[in-house]
C-alpha cells in the first residue's frame, strides 16, 4: 500500500528534482532518497503526504544544489541543463512533467537563482506553493519567504525588463521553424541562415570537455550563422538529421549513421524576430539520454 502511494507520487517529484537539479541522474538520486525517508517515516502520522513528500524532496535537492554548483566551477566549457527525455510514454507521465518549464531556455535562466531562491520560485510557480508552506523547505520564516521570491522573480526578469520572464512567456520553436532552418543550413549559405535567426540570437554550447563544443556563448545573427555555415562546410556527407519531441520542446538530432546515437542535439528559443536562443549538446553523455525515444 505504502509503495503504491509513493509510485503514484514519482513522476511529480522526478519532475520537481529534475527542474530544481537539471539533471536525470541527479533527479533520480533525489527522489530515490525520497523514497528511503519515506520508507522510515510514520505513515499514521502524516495527514498531508504530498506536501510531505515535496518538503522532503525540496529539502534533498536543496543540499544537492548547494555542492552541484561548486562541481559546475570545474566544469569544461559551458554547462547545459541535460534535455528532459521521458522514461517512460507521455500518456503517462504527470502532466506537470510536459509543462513548458521543462525547456532548456527557462531552466538555465534559473540557473541566475541562489539554490534557496530556486527551490523557493519552483514550489511557488509549479507546485502553487505559498509563502507558509515553502518557508519551512528552506528554513525561513513566511515574511522572508516572500523576500526571497521577490528577489528570485526580480533575476530572472533580467531578460524581459519590467517583469518576470514565466515558462508561459517562452516561446520554443515548432517542428517547421526547426525544419526551415535545418533547409538553410544545409545550404552552407550564411544569408540563409541568418534569415531565420533574431538580430540578438546567443548560440550556447555545451561539450562537457567530452566533445568538440564553443567554449563561450556565440552573440548575434552575424556571428551564429557564420558558425553554422562552418559547421556544415566539415560536416561529412550523409550526415542524417531528425526533428523529435523530447519532452517539453522539439530537438534536432543530428547522426553520422541511421541508427546510431545523435552526436549532436539542438534546441532552440524563438521570438517575433526569429530563433532568439539555439542550444547545442555534444556531450556524449547527456546525449545519451535520447536513447530513450527510440522507436
Amino acid at each position: 500500500m505504502q509503495d503504491a502511494i509513493f509510485e503514484d507520487h514519482r513522476p511529480r517529484l522526478m519532475a520537481l528534482s529534475y527542474r530544481m537539479l537539471g539533471s536525470h541522474s541527479d533527479a533520480e538520486d533525489a527522489v530515490q532518497d525520497v523514497w528511503l525517508r519515506w520508507r522510515a517515516a510514520r505513515h499514521d502520522e502524516l495527514r498531508d503526504v504530498t506536501g510531505w513528500l515535496v518538503r522532503v524532496c525540496g529539502n534533498i535537492c536543496l543540499d544537492v544544489l548547494k555542492s552541484a554548483r561548486r562541481q559546475r566551477e570545474t566544469y569544461v566549457g559551458q554547462w547545459l541543463p541535460e534535455p528532459w527525455v521521458p522514461s517512460i510514454p507521455p500518456e503517462a507521465e504527470d502532466n506537470l512533467i510536459l509543462r513548458d518549464d521543462l525547456s532548456q531556455a527557462y531552466l538555465l535562466m534559473l540557473e541566475r537563482l541562489d539554490p534557496v531562491e530556486r527551490v523557493a520560485l519552483v514550489l511557488h510557480e509549479v507546485f502553487d506553493w505559498n509563502h507558509d508552506a515553502i518557508a519551512p523547505v528552506i528554513d525561513r520564516t513566511a515574511n522572508n519567504a516572500r523576500q526571497i521570491l521577490f528577489r528570485a522573480r526580480r533575476k530572472m526578469a533580467d531578460d524581459v525588463p519590467g517583469s518576470p520572464l514565466r515558462a508561459a512567456d517562452i516561446m520554443m520553436a515548432d517542428r517547421d521553424d526547426i525544419a526551415a532552418f535545418v533547409e538553410a543550413f544545409g545550404s552552407g549559405d550564411v544569408t540563409r541562415i541568418m534569415a531565420h535567426l533574431a538580430p540578438d540570437v546567443t548560440l550556447h554550447s555545451d561539450g562537457g570537455g567530452k566533445a568538440s563544443a564553443a567554449v563561450n556563448r556565440i552573440y548575434g545573427a552575424d556571428h551564429v550563422a557564420r558558425f553554422f555555415a562552418g559547421i556544415r562546410r566539415k560536416a561529412p556527407a550523409g550526415y542524417i538529421s531528425e526533428i523529435v519531441r523530447g519532452g517539453a520542446e522539439y530537438w534536432l538530432l543530428l547522426r553520422m549513421k541511421s541508427g546510431e546515437m545523435p552526436v549532436t542535439a539542438i534546441s532552440f528559443r524563438q521570438d517575433d524576430t526569429g530563433l532568439h536562443d539555439i542550444f547545442i549538446h555534444r556531450n556524449p553523455d547527456k546525449i545519451a539520454l535520447f536513447a530513450r525515444l527510440a522507436a
